[in-house]
């Protein structure tokens, strides 16, 4: 009879647990392949209770970090600010010749846009070791990314615009997969 009462007991508190999650007004957002990610608009709000986010382990169900909506033409000029075009070049852009930090081989962006999720560019931007890829142009002596982390010098705004920006980079090229881009005055042999 007690293992019976003890099953009913469980079986009552998952219930609850339903129709409290459900109550909560907590929308769960669908799970989209990354490439449809970035061809519909973005989900509608999560919306939930403290209770019920504490409930989930302090995030709501199905959440996932979204990078907000940015402006491409802004980027641009942050692009530019920021003087990536030092490393990387982007077909059918016209950039400065020269910079401040001279010119070094890195990956080409042309047509990248497509490529990668918005969260995954951000991430490459302000922490660059969190993923390496291993190659020339890619990663250094000591083994870790080239790419400078930017976290110390640029802003939400400038980083949400970059990222826009990088992710219109959809067409006109062919994105490099797996090789950096010979920068002109460059030995990629180096």
């Amino acid at each position: 009879m007690r293992s019976v009462r003890h099953s009913v007991s469980v079986l009552v508190t998952a219930i609850g647990a339903i129709v409290a999650g459900s109550a909560s007004g907590q929308t769960p957002m669908p799970h989209q392949h990354p490439a449809e990610e970035t061809a519909t608009k973005p989900p509608p709000p999560i919306r939930t209770t403290m209770a019920a986010l504490h409930a989930s382990g302090g995030v709501p169900k199905g959440w996932k970090f979204l990078m907000p909506p940015g402006d491409p033409a802004r980027g641009r000029e942050a692009f530019v600010a920021l003087e990536c075009f030092a490393c990387h070049a982007v077909g059918g852009e016209d950039f400065p010749k020269s910079s401040k930090r001279g010119q070094e081989p890195g990956p080409e962006l042309t047509g990248m846009g497509g490529h990668h999720p918005a969260e995954y560019l951000a991430e490459s931007i302000v922490n660059p070791n969190r993923v390496i890829v291993q190659g020339p142009g890619y990663t250094g002596a000591d083994g870790l990314s080239k790419m400078p982390d930017y976290g110390d010098v640029i802003t939400v705004r400038q980083l949400t615009d970059l990222v826009a920006y990088l992710k219109s980079l959809k067409g006109g090229g062919v994105h490099d997969h797996g090789k950096a881009m010979d920068m002109p005055g460059h030995d990629m042999k180096k």
